[in-house]
């Protein structure tokens, strides 16, 4: 009777704690609900927006975090809060276009692969180009990321390659892989040295585009994703093609 006893009181107090910790969340207990208001996850995109659109335009180095939080109509204290620092803003950033990026690169490489034959190099280079610059309505513009990222390029490749080594070397080397099947009088060294030429025209394309608008007068834009892929794709494969150097 009395370990009856004992357990029924042991169990209202358990309940007692679940109720006061949901009650009063940040007091402890293994029901503390730590999820943001709605409102304050309005305040989170507006930074990612505002931080992306501020590097694509200035670099890292010219924004500061009172500029990121003026555009976004924040407190600046909520940088700090969300994301550590402006670097964590930066990987934030990253991170909120690599995952859908990757994701569409893989699913593209996988959709091509299924074919007789394998994907052909053509397939590869699209699979991999496109989703780079094809325009993503709910994120700002995937093409305004690839400016983005040919900005960070020439200004702090330290903090760049931290970046891109956490966001993208695997997808990286799943691309080059599909590369080297595709091309198998190529060595992997010689693979590797075309990649990086490729990443270089993927963001000088996405990063400088209103050059060649203005040089053709018009006639030639990069931001129509359909033209410039029609371009892109067959000057890329016969630089992949070629013997080894």
């Amino acid at each position: 009777m009395f370990t009856v006893a004992k357990n029924f009181t042991s169990r209202v107090s358990q309940i007692t704690i679940t109720a006061l910790n949901w009650e009063h969340p940040g007091k402890g207990g293994f029901m503390h609900d730590t999820t943001a208001p709605p409102a304050a996850d309005g305040s989170k995109q507006k930074l990612l927006a505002s931080a992306e659109r501020l590097f694509a335009d200035r670099g890292f180095n010219g924004v500061s975090v009172r500029d990121i939080a003026s555009v976004a109509g924040v407190n600046s204290a909520l940088v700090a809060y969300y994301f550590g620092n402006k670097r964590g803003l930066l990987s934030a950033v990253y991170l909120r276009h690599c995952k859908p990026l990757n994701q569409e690169r893989l699913r593209l490489l996988r959709e091509f692969s299924r074919g007789e034959g394998g994907a052909s190099l053509e397939q590869v280079l699209e699979a991999f180009l496109r989703p780079a610059l094809a325009v993503s309505p709910g994120s700002g513009g995937s093409s305004e990321f690839t400016r983005l990222r040919a900005i960070l390029s020439g200004e702090n490749s330290e903090l760049l390659e931290e970046v891109i080594e956490e966001h993208f070397d695997r997808p990286s080397r799943l691309f080059v892989d599909a590369f080297t099947r595709c091309l198998p009088h190529l060595s992997r060294e010689d693979i590797l040295w075309r990649f990086h030429f490729l990443l270089g025209t993927l963001y000088h394309t996405g990063g400088h585009a209103q050059r060649l608008s203005v040089l053709s007068g018009g006639k030639c834009d990069p931001s129509n994703t359909e033209a410039c892929l029609k371009q892109l794709i067959p000057f890329l494969a016969a630089g992949f093609r070629l013997s080894s150097i």
